[in-house]
């Protein structure tokens, strides 16, 4: 928990502690003079730096309830702000908060409007402050502590009235459903303030001063609790229970009190509201902002530390998973390392083992790749017999009696295979040619008929896609006008040696 001071301002002096770590240090008490105010020097001065909380507890106060139409924004501040300069015309400490808002159809806002309406009282406190740089937090009357200690205590009635016995005198503050309505400070001499006669009836006054200002119906029934931190309020007590007009006197001694706060020990008179203060401030504080302005920039600069911080820490992390990431990337490569390094062994070992190799390694690469090379260029007659066979599926006369294939270099010769690749005029590379042979069947001697038929089968072939050229190299009969005429019209009768025989020279497409 930050470490803070907490002071707490009346008319007679200031009393002042260090609140660190949930509890209240020693108090000091300083007196309005010179020599209270360098003591009080001398405290800032050996805690530099650290947020001041100040609390006031004086009979210059004032608190006003208003109902105010309900707005937001910059309206509300607007109408707030006016309604606070009519009310507080000879003060700069002053605040409200909403207290509730009706649920009918115009919906106002209930506001309490609190302020300290002698500023002069602060005036020593806070030029000490100023001279020592000190961030002033904000200024708390002491019944806006108290609503935040019942809200600590867990208590709450509908008419709720806390008594507590203070240097100057009772105090008195009244609440509805847990939020402050009014209080009063009775100055009493140390005699009248120890006499529990005198004390009820001054609570009795207090009754009555509230059934005016028409805060409770006079025939409804006032609870009290009483906050005894000086264990001096038994007497008071009882009185209180002989009245008829309060219906519930509770009392809590300064035992109870500081096992509620968490048993922090309750060492000076306003102890209690200062550990208050100390564990959680009121939501307003009646300071201006001028007032506050150090300590809005010490929360800038804490700010500012704490975001570096976060950077720095994220920046650790960062650079810490970095490094751990590089230690496991290391233990992996030099891991893997040592894998390669006795794979390598083995394989040393292995080949060491091996017979010795028919031929040299460069040898071995050559003949690999020759024989990959030979795959890729390796042909096979597969096209040129799909061809010719889609040629032969629309000519039943056809019978094939041979088909010749060859695949090499334009105009190489045709060795055994009888054809000669020879492709159209412009082609270059090699190329795949075929020689069909085959004859007409049956043959009835109709030789211009089987020329047809040739042709025809010619014909399809040189329109398949995969066929680049087509070339008759032999018909059945011979018609050219060089060709002597020979034969014997005795033969024609005889149609078992009668043959219609033709040769077909094709040349595919593609290259290499």
């Amino acid at each position: 928990m930050t470490t803070k001071i907490i002071i707490c301002v009346t008319t007679q002096h200031a009393i002042a502690a260090v609140f660190e770590s949930g509890k209240l240090g020693i108090c000091q008490t300083f007196a309005v003079s010179e020599d209270g105010q360098r003591a009080f020097g001398n405290l800032l001065h050996a805690h530099p730096g650290i947020p001041v909380y100040l609390m006031v507890d004086s009979v210059e106060e004032d608190y006003h309830a208003e109902i105010l139409p309900h707005a937001s924004g910059s309206s509300r501040q607007e109408l707030v702000r006016r309604k606070l300069k009519q009310l507080y015309r000879s003060t700069s400490y002053y605040t409200a908060w909403i207290q509730w808002r009706e649920s009918d159809k115009r919906r106002d806002d209930h506001y309490m409007f609190a302020a300290l309406t002698n500023a002069e009282l602060l005036r020593p406190w806070l030029e000490t402050l100023h001279v020592f740089q000190s961030p002033l937090a904000g200024v708390y009357l002491l019944p806006m502590v108290t609503q935040v200690l019942l809200a600590r205590l867990k208590l709450a009635a509908s008419d709720l009235l806390v008594v507590s016995k203070q240097n100057g005198g009772l105090r008195q503050s009244f609440f509805q459903a847990s939020q402050l309505k009014a209080s009063r400070l009775a100055l009493a001499d140390q005699e009248h303030i120890n006499s529990a006669v005198e004390l009820a009836a001054d609570i009795g006054k207090t009754r009555l001063y509230l059934n005016s200002l028409r805060l409770m119906a006079r025939e409804a029934k006032l609870t009290v609790l009483l906050l005894d931190t000086h264990d001096s309020m038994e007497d008071l007590q009882q009185h209180l229970q002989a009245d008829p007009g309060f219906t519930t006197v509770m009392r809590l001694s300064s035992a109870e009190l500081s096992a509620r706060l968490g048993g922090v020990p309750l060492l000076c008179p306003y102890a209690l509201h200062m550990t208050v203060l100390g564990l959680q401030q009121p939501v307003n504080n009646l300071a201006p902002a001028i007032v506050t302005r150090n300590f809005w920039r010490h929360q800038q600069r804490r700010l500012t530390f704490a975001a570096s911080a976060v950077v720095t820490a994220a920046a650790l992390v960062w650079a810490g998973a970095n490094l751990y990431q590089s230690h496991q990337l290391d233990n992996a490569t030099h891991r893997l390392e040592t894998e390669a390094q006795a794979l390598q062994t083995r394989y040393v070992e292995i080949t060491k083992a091996f017979p010795q190799a028919p031929a040299s390694a460069e040898n071995l690469e050559k003949a690999v790749q020759l024989a990959i090379r030979i795959k890729q260029d390796s042909r096979t007659p597969e096209k040129a017999m799909l061809a010719v066979s889609r040629a032969l599926e629309s000519s039943p006369e056809i019978m094939l009696t041979r088909l010749s294939w060859k695949f090499g270099a334009p105009g190489q010769g045709a060795g055994n295979t009888g054809v000669e690749v020879a492709p159209p005029a412009g082609a270059a590379g090699w190329r795949e040619a075929g020689l069909v042979e085959g004859e007409i069947r049956p043959f009835h001697g109709d030789y211009r008929s089987a020329m047809a038929s040739v042709n025809r089968f010619a014909g399809k072939m040189a329109h398949d896609p995969e066929i680049a050229s087509v070339s008759v190299v032999e018909m059945p009969l011979n018609i050219h006008s060089s060709n002597a005429l020979s034969g014997n019209t005795l033969d024609a009768g005889t149609n078992e040696t009668m043959r219609a025989e033709f040769k077909i020279k094709i040349v595919m497409k593609g290259r290499i």
